[in-house]
């Protein structure tokens, strides 16, 4: 069967992050140390073991399963029929087994994974908006991950709950209260009420427009240090750039540093000039779309690029829910 959905963080560092010793829970389960001699040399066997479908550990290292009637060193077979476990040891007795450690799991590398898609799962059907990939130039996050780190670290998080739960009760509730909470401050707690936001989300914080330095040469030390108006465009990224450098000073009037903006239009983004050569005042400056920017005095070199995407619409799905306390007299 195949699947068209997808997983929001990975198996390794992701769930590290969130519990360092996740590795503790790794669902290995001690069989009996009940091993005797099978009348075939070097082949043991354990009766009434349990399920040993998955994968058969001897004192920490993995063996070696088999459909056929084990004949090699390490390798076993597991009849589910009548739960009869069947090992190979080629240097070894059946003291030597009942010495040792034998345990048996799922592949951790599985149980990792079932537990992301689960944790993956649960996270589609419980925020009530679709969570769609950074993806393209300009999208990812500071991690450049494909899906923002809130989701990212919030599927971590109901993964690591959900391996821990069989053996910690009290530190699973303690870990997936970190996304979801009776107090409603946990991560997705808050994505559903609209507390905070993801990238794709057309909310009050894309409306008030977001920034980011696009490039910036190393010995600039102005830039753009507020953003203000109500956008009057649906949806744009405004390109703002020094076309002339220079230093701007407090108490000294500039006549050098200038910019240019561009706004998209119908052939695509950036490329319909708005501001032209406009000399930099420190005062709010419109570059766009109702939208107005403050540059801070410093240094400016021609070329120094600036983004600043808007969304003049905001889908009330991410409008943060406020509550209000009644009481009866």
């Amino acid at each position: 069967m195949s699947t068209f959905e997808t997983t929001y963080c990975n198996i390794t560092t992701d769930l590290l992050f969130v519990e360092p010793n996740i590795g503790q829970y790794d669902g290995k389960r001690v069989l009996p140390s009940n091993f005797v001699a099978s009348g075939v040399s070097h082949l043991f066997y354990l009766y009434n073991s349990g399920d040993v479908s998955g994968q058969l550990y001897l004192d920490g290292q993995e063996m070696t399963s088999t459909s056929s009637q084990p004949s090699s060193n390490n390798e076993y077979r597991y009849t589910a029929s009548t739960d009869l476990l069947e090992l190979y040891q080629s240097g070894g007795s059946a003291n030597t087994l009942n010495s040792s450690m034998v345990e048996a799991s799922s592949d951790w590398v599985t149980l990792k994974t079932d537990a992301v898609k689960r944790a993956s799962d649960f996270i589609r059907g419980y925020l009530p908006f679709p969570i769609y990939p950074n993806k393209g130039i300009g999208t990812q996050d500071s991690t450049e991950r494909d899906f923002p780190e809130i989701i990212v670290r919030s599927c971590a998080i109901l993964a690591c709950e959900s391996l821990i739960r069989p053996y910690d009760v009290e530190k699973a509730d303690q870990i997936l209260s970190q996304a979801i909470n009776e107090q409603g401050t946990g991560y997705l707690d808050m994505l559903r009420t609209g507390q905070v936001h993801i990238y794709s989300s057309e909310s009050e914080y894309k409306k008030r427009g977001i920034l980011r330095t696009i490039s910036q040469n190393n010995s600039s030390t102005g830039g753009i240090v507020d953003v203000k108006g109500t956008p009057s465009y649906s949806w744009d990224k405004i390109k703002i750039i020094i076309s002339n450098g220079g230093t701007i000073t407090e108490g000294v009037a500039n006549t050098t540093v200038k910019f240019n903006s561009f706004i998209g239009n119908e052939n695509g983004l950036k490329l319909q000039q708005m501001a032209n050569d406009e000399l930099i005042d420190c005062y709010w400056q419109l570059v766009g779309h109702s939208m107005y920017i403050r540059f801070s005095p410093g240094v400016y070199t021609t070329s120094d690029e600036f983004e600043l995407e808007i969304s003049g619409t905001t889908d009330q799905m991410f409008t943060p829910i406020k509550r209000v306390q009644m009481t009866r007299r």
